[in-house]
């Protein structure tokens, strides 16, 4: 291998036509990061990971400490399809997504649940006993994000959030596409009276194209009245922005700053450089990755938020997630890591805290009381193409199945080059076997 080829480190990773195990090489080629990898069946692949070496490992060695997972399963197979959480997962989950439905009012030409024709709906007695389980595997103070499909299309949603509640969950927000809530007021009311906290809303930018590129509707105007219908239930909304190059990524600032102009609902932003899963037709210029979008935002901010305050969350592997809290400071805004120093925040970190909320938490200990401010996050979703098996580990954004198992997101949401969801074939093989 060659000098500009240097190899920082040996993991494991997924074959994208086959999705097996395969051995792979994170290898530094030009300055920049990239893994290569070799299927036995399908042979060599390469994927960009970083923009920049020292960056990327500047990030990489940025570690807190960390929970063990509870009550983990036997590891019988082989990571990841073994998941459950398996005994060899390193972390408890902070956030675990239950979906409602797979139902949905909208086809994304870029959905990584393939939500169109839908199977029923779980029924309220199937959920409570999720509920129970998660209670039991992860406790209360886990967050929980009810997801589908479009998870308010369940005119039973706030039964649901009911029931999570009286479970004993504090934290459970709702992911949507936004248009029930911006259409029926009286809906977001009754979620906001069963006891939802917050309001995960896909936003990706403020101009009609980008919503007919990524969503296949210009509903932008959708967007702007579910935050305005937000403002008057007196519920928080995290924007969620799904970041695809040639088609938004010039939008983030703009995001950014609409987000800070809407203090008094938008609690954050949650910054998602798109991954390939499920259903993906929209061109792309080139693959974007955590490290891509933390530059960018600062390019795009006047360095209101530079890269290097940019920290791991610590909820998880330190390369799949980071991110900072905007503290107002007299007509401006400071990130918090600006604010208070690495020793600081390792020694102040809760591993309890779910992804958004750390820094906001270690502000609140630190000055007595929570400043006004904004929580900016860069989720860095793996695929087939991209799996690193040894972050996978670490995830603690899990998702419940109805088997009882918790699956790390990545390996639950990963298809091959097909689009083909294999992970219902590890816990139930007939599904291949029917496939052919």
């Amino acid at each position: 291998m060659s000098a500009s080829q240097d190899v920082l480190a040996y993991v494991e990773s997924l074959c994208p036509q086959c999705l097996k195990v395969v051995d792979a090489r994170i290898v530094i080629q030009d300055g920049a990061v990239y893994m290569k990898k070799m299927c036995p069946d399908h042979g060599p692949s390469t994927v960009y990971v970083w923009p920049d070496v020292d960056h990327y490992n500047w990030m990489r060695s940025f570690r807190v400490p960390f929970h063990a997972a509870r009550r983990a399963l036997d590891f019988t197979d082989c990571c990841p399809t073994s998941c459950g959480l398996c005994s060899l997962h390193q972390r408890h989950s902070t956030l675990i997504e239950i979906e409602v439905t797979q139902r949905c009012n909208l086809r994304c030409p870029v959905c990584f649940m393939s939500a169109e024709a839908a199977p029923p709906d779980p029924p309220l007695v199937q959920i409570e006993g999720i509920y129970a389980n998660v209670l039991a595997k992860a406790g209360g103070q886990t967050s929980i994000q009810l997801t589908g499909g479009e998870p308010t299309l369940r005119k039973d949603l706030p039964e649901i959030v009911r029931a999570g509640r009286k479970a004993g969950f504090a934290a459970i927000e709702v992911n949507t596409n936004g248009l029930v809530i911006s259409r029926k007021p009286a809906f977001l009311h009754e979620l906001v009276e069963a006891g939802t906290t917050g309001i995960y809303l896909q936003f990706d930018g403020l101009t009609p194209e980008v919503y007919s590129q990524i969503r296949g509707n210009d509903i932008l105007s959708d967007k702007l009245q579910a935050i305005q219908n937000c403002r008057d239930a007196g519920i928080q909304v995290v924007l969620a922005m799904t970041i695809i190059a040639g088609v938004n990524q010039d939008q983030i600032g703009e995001v950014l700053n609409f987000a800070l102009e809407n203090l008094d609902v938008v609690a954050g932003v949650a910054l998602q450089p798109a991954f390939i899963s499920g259903r993906f037709d929209v061109q792309s210029s080139r693959r974007l990755t955590m490290g891509d979008v933390v530059f960018m935002l600062a390019e795009q901010t006047g360095n209101l938020i530079r890269p290097y305050e940019m920290w791991p969350l610590g909820c998880s592997h330190p390369l799949c997630s980071c991110g900072t809290q905007l503290v107002k400071v007299g007509e401006g805004f400071v990130p918090a890591t600006r604010e208070i120093t690495r020793q600081e925040y390792l020694a102040a970190f809760d591993p309890h805290s779910p992804q958004g909320s750390i820094f906001a938490d270690i502000l609140a200990r630190k000055n007595g009381s929570l400043a006004p401010g904004l929580s900016v996050v860069v989720m860095n979703y793996m695929d087939a193409m991209s799996m690193d098996i040894t972050r996978l580990k670490e995830c603690s954004m899990t998702v419940s199945t109805d088997d009882n198992r918790l699956v790390p997101f990545c390996a639950y949401q990963v298809t091959d080059s097909r689009g083909k969801r294999l992970y219902p074939a590890w816990i139930k093989p007939e599904i291949v076997l029917q496939d052919g």
